[in-house]
């Protein structure tokens, strides 16, 4: 298997000097692992263990219009630049994970694909199904919805198989490294679908989006490879991701998906490319993440379709990760379906950005009816996890 690093880097990045020098206990078991999440900087994402998103969704609730007012209407909406960046800087470290040069890594992304892929069917079959038969009040093309509603839940991070020496462990958490790829192409389609577009329309838009990450990768790459010191190469990487995230909200195409596109373009790319981003961004993704889990979370409205659709989300989801992880069974080997289907339970923060990408392109009710269902399902998903998994909270 190829040389990764010892977490999952696209979710919350890794290590830096004063993560390695904390030391954390095990909890007590079941919601006693909760601790975690308030002790420590790992409260701040550090680590794809505990789960940011649940303090800061609901930390954004309460700074959120609806309660505190802190973070109001007009402040969200100046906002949206940099979650445009935090989107991007997501999907580049998605797209720095996707190197399948092993055939043990081809096989396993062959395995994250067919599980998400399930996964995606499932739970936007489902819902298509519960929405015609609902009649439900959706402003957008109820496919282009359920679609969407099934790419939040594909999403995986894997963040408590990350357990150092165990093979089952490992594997897990490269395919949830790997699971990602398929719904943030799939993202980039139906994004502009939920705008009206047709399927060719979708289907150029989103080569464009993809041409758009090649374009500012190869011009960042040409920067940065050659910069004179690590002050000028970090203004360079800053800028590329800036630019990267702004030109594609302001096309409104998908950032995750440019992002994506420009990380598996440094990856292959000869030199230290992907090394020099991983280690400047790494420097700016754990507030990102806190900011964009914030901004989601104030940016929750209640509606009778978000309640309408947030059962039948957390419902499908664990369905569709369980038959994903069955199909995906014998690719897995050593892993089981019973125990893939365990660590691909917490759904991180990807689903949860998507859905807050499409609150900014989509129509505003079904735009705010997936934020709301999607956040929801993502921390009542994460505390079955803490439940279910025996190692999460574990010192990797």
């Amino acid at each position: 298997m190829s040389e990764r690093p010892s977490v999952i880097f696209h979710e919350v990045g890794g290590r830096d000097p004063i993560d390695a020098a904390l030391r954390t206990r095990r909890g007590p078991g079941g919601f006693g692992r909760l601790d975690l999440l308030l002790r420590t900087r790992q409260a701040l994402g550090l680590r794809a263990t505990p789960a940011p998103a649940l303090v800061f969704v609901p930390l954004g609730v309460l700074l959120g219009p609806h309660v505190l007012n802190l973070l109001s209407p007009n402040v969200l909406g100046h906002l949206d630049a940099v979650v445009s960046v935090a989107l991007a800087t997501l999907g580049v470290f998605v797209g720095l994970a996707l190197n399948p040069r092993s055939r043990q890594d081809r096989r396993l992304l062959w395995a994250a694909d067919l599980e998400s892929t399930v996964t995606i069917v499932m739970v936007a079959a489902a819902t298509l199904f519960l929405l015609v038969a609902w009649q439900a009040p959706v402003d957008a093309p109820p496919l282009a919805a359920a679609l969407t509603l099934g790419i939040c839940a594909a999403a995986s991070s894997g963040g408590a198989a990350e357990v150092r020496g165990n093979l089952y462990h490992v594997v897990a958490t490269h395919i949830a490294e790997l699971d990602d790829v398929v719904p943030i192409v799939a993202g980039g389609l139906v994004l502009v679908a939920l705008r009206g577009a047709t399927v060719w329309q979708a289907g150029l838009l989103a080569a464009l989006t993809g041409a758009l990450g090649l374009i500012v990768g190869a011009a960042g790459w040409l920067l940065f490879e050659r910069a004179h010191d690590a002050a000028e190469r970090g203004v360079f990487v800053v800028g590329t991701i800036v630019l990267l995230g702004g030109l594609a909200a302001y096309l409104s195409l998908s950032p995750l998906l440019a992002g994506l596109v420009a990380g598996w373009f440094w990856r292959q790319s000869p030199g230290r490319a992907d090394r020099i981003i991983r280690d400047d961004l790494q420097k700016i993704q754990h507030p990102l993440v806190i900011l964009l889990l914030i901004t989601s979370g104030a940016s929750l409205e209640w509606s009778r379709l978000a309640l309408w659709l947030f059962a039948p989300f957390v419902l499908f989801r664990v369905a569709g990760k369980l038959a994903g992880a069955k199909a995906a069974e014998r690719l897995a080997a050593p892993v089981t379906a019973a125990e893939l289907g365990a660590y691909l339970l917490p759904p991180g923060v990807i689903g949860i950005a998507f859905a807050l990408n499409v609150l900014q392109v989509a129509p505003p009710v079904t735009g705010s009816a997936v934020m709301a269902a999607v956040a929801a399902g993502s921390l009542v998903c994460e505390l079955l996890a803490l439940i279910e998994l025996p190692g999460r909270g574990d010192e990797a």
